[in-house]
């Protein structure tokens, strides 16, 4: 579902920004970049939004409840999910800057910052810091997760792609039940 609304908004683009870019270039600020900035923005937000419903309905599988959209979509503090991602993009891409690896390590410690949001309530800067200690206290275990669900995620890539419609639920449900066993809470099938 991510990769078919991202893949939506940027197919729009390249049908529009084309024709802007030939029959309405300004140079720098011309109307090609103004609309590749807005479709670059509703990309974003178009994941954000998918990411968030995902996480949102793994968590209530891994409490038991049934998984529709309208209770997928229901108690999530948007705005605090849109702030958070923000500040993880923005440290992301200063550590993508310190040659790439501090990047990838701002990716791994807040990689449960949407869980701790919509599942605790936690503002956006004390989820940042409840990921970052949860994946710190337990290291070794997520960082074994990590690599499996990297390895998931490439043999559903070289499945022809199609092996990702089963790599992504498996690699999500399993992100909810590590979240929930790492912090004590029980787990309901």
């Amino acid at each position: 579902m991510l990769l078919v609304g991202a893949g939506i908004v940027q197919g729009l683009q390249r049908l529009v920004t084309p024709a802007a870019d030939d029959d309405l270039s300004g140079g720098f600020f011309g109307v090609a970049l103004l609309l590749s900035a807005i479709f670059s923005a509703l990309s974003w937000a178009v994941q954000l939004i998918v990411q968030s419903v995902i996480v949102k309905g793994s968590l209530d599988v891994t409490r038991g409840r049934r998984l529709d959209l309208g209770s997928a979509t229901s108690g999530i503090d948007w705005g605090q999910v849109i702030i958070a991602s923000l500040i993880i993009g923005a440290m992301t891409f200063v550590g993508i800057l310190l040659c790439i690896l501090p990047g990838i390590a701002v990716l791994f410690f807040t990689s449960y910052t949407l869980y701790f949001i919509i599942d605790r309530g936690e503002d956006a800067v004390t989820a940042i810091k409840s990921s970052f200690t949860m994946v710190k206290n337990n290291l070794g275990v997520l960082l074994l997760f990590f690599l499996a669900s990297l390895a998931a995620w490439v043999v559903g890539l070289c499945a022809c792609v199609v092996g990702l419609l089963v790599a992504i639920p498996v690699v999500v449900l399993a992100q909810a039940y590590t979240f929930r066993m790492l912090n004590g809470d029980p787990v309901t099938t």
